[in-house]
């Protein structure tokens, strides 16, 4: 029976050989920088035919509605511009009306989609409540933009709801895409943090350890070709054991108070006893019984003692 005591141990440059064999396959395996390129899925496109349908409908919605929105705001802008008295950039009217027509349909429109998408994204949180309130504010205004173009009801109501409608399924391919974009930054950045920390030390790769035992048992098995078709837990216990030879100097070194020689202490003579004869007795004058050891019959008692 094959026992850990008659493995042979490997020798410090039979170890060390091991140790490189394992790092020059741990380099191997790390390779090059890994690239982004490379975690990307091939997936299904996000955008199908039925998308396409969506965007043809929500294209004449958002003109129409952008142009309730130029008409409601100029009205507005143009019953609210003042003259600048003083010093300081004056505006025309022209420009004010302008402005007012036309950057309100990106603040508008634009907004509310925005919104939702940040919605979409943040599922916990209060910042989460806060964008569903913004793009509401931004629906409300859509719609009573169209509401007072003077317009008939359905017709101003008509075009923002279908821009709202289509514009919501925009906003979950916009969520989608991001998703993904999401995952494959994940990927990567764990495979680049993984190749940075290899490349500095290849130890602390994963495959290090594994193919150190590898290595240590193959010089082990090469050493003791008897042992080649032992057990996985005799091949455990003897890769332990080398391993354990070069442990402990990287432990913390004890305080020199506790290094206490072993003190050995010497065994005290015990000399034997004289013994009181009677006068005529042919028996020794010592006891030589204390120095002769016992024998044990079958019966258990000693030979030559008495009952």
């Amino acid at each position: 029976m094959t026992t850990i005591e008659g493995l042979k141990p490997l020798t410090s440059a039979q170890y060390d050989d091991a140790r490189e064999r394992a790092l020059e396959r741990v380099a191997k395996r790390i390779g090059d920088k890994p690239t982004r390129k490379k975690f990307q899925r091939e997936l299904a496109p996000l955008w199908t035919v039925l998308d396409i349908i969506a965007l043809v409908v929500f294209i004449p919605a958002l003109l129409v509605s952008s142009v309730h929105i130029i008409t409601h705001m100029g009205a507005l802008a143009n019953e609210s511009y003042q003259i600048g008295v003083g010093a300081g950039t004056i505006i025309s009217r022209d420009a004010y009306v302008a402005i007012h027509q036309w950057f309100m349909i990106p603040l508008a429109e634009g907004s509310m989609i925005l919104f939702m998408v940040l919605f979409g994204l943040n599922r916990h949180g209060w910042r989460r409540w806060v964008y569903l309130a913004l793009a509401i504010v931004a629906l409300v205004f859509v719609t009573v933009a169209n509401w007072q173009s003077g317009i008939g009801a359905l017709e101003s109501i008509l075009a923002p709801i279908f821009t709202i409608g289509i514009g919501l399924k925009l906003e979950h391919l916009i969520i989608q895409m991001l998703k993904r974009r999401s995952e494959v930054d994940s990927n990567y950045l764990n495979a680049v943090g993984i190749w940075e920390a290899a490349t500095h030390d290849a130890t602390s790769h994963p495959d290090y350890m594994p193919m150190f035992r590898q290595e240590v048992w193959a010089a082990l098995a090469k050493k003791n070709k008897e042992f080649v078709d032992a057990s996985r837990g005799f091949k455990y216990m003897a890769i332990d054991r080398e391993m354990a030879r070069d442990r402990w100097a990287y432990e913390p070194a004890l305080p020199i108070e506790d290094y206490q020689p072993e003190v050995i202490q010497p065994v005290e003579e015990v000399k034997p006893q004289p013994v009181v004869i009677p006068f005529g007795s042919t028996a020794q004058n010592w006891d030589e019984s204390a120095s002769m050891p016992i024998l044990m019959s079958a019966n258990g008692h000693g030979i030559g003692e008495t009952n």
